[in-house]
């Protein structure tokens, strides 16, 4: 198992990646998601590869083959007085499940944090995906729930 940094060449395989993490979810809320991957693709390419970035990225590969992803964002938390590394997605394809790779992308991403002075890592799970908040708790992590996440669309 190899875990190394998403660069731009690598945007293909992700598109193809988040675009599965998507019918996967689908799956857990009993519903059928459509993905333009077209679409998708500029996004990301946007928002990780463009001149104002939003995301970093690890991919996990497994004899030379794409087996997951893990992408992040760093801030600052004022709760907690510190640098903290916000998991976005981690996705792992459903062949490399339970091989230790989204072990290995959660390890690298400690390993970042701690090298960027961050103290924290926070991300959100879905509430009905079982399997994820097994994983996440078998890492140690503990469910924050003093706090309640909120969003707010804005337009386009």
């Amino acid at each position: 198992m190899k875990v190394r940094r998403l660069v731009a060449k690598d945007l293909d395989v992700l598109t193809t990646m988040v675009a599965e993490f998507e019918v996967f979810l689908g799956k857990i809320e009993g519903k059928r998601r459509r993905v333009d991957k077209a679409r998708l693709k500029a996004k990301l390419r946007t928002g990780g590869f463009g001149r104002r970035r939003f995301f970093e990225g690890l991919i996990a590969e497994e004899a030379g083959a794409a087996a997951g992803y893990l992408l992040y964002h760093i801030g600052f938390s004022t709760n907690f007085h510190c640098g903290t590394l916000f998991v976005s997605d981690l996705f792992v394809r459903e062949t490399s499940r339970r091989k230790g790779t989204g072990q290995a992308l959660m390890s690298r991403a400690t390993e970042i944090a701690r090298r960027r002075g961050c103290v924290r890592i926070e991300w959100t799970v879905w509430n009905i995906n079982a399997m994820a908040i097994g994983f996440y708790v078998g890492l140690g992590a503990k469910p924050i729930d003093d706090e309640l996440i909120l969003g707010l669309q804005l337009s386009k």
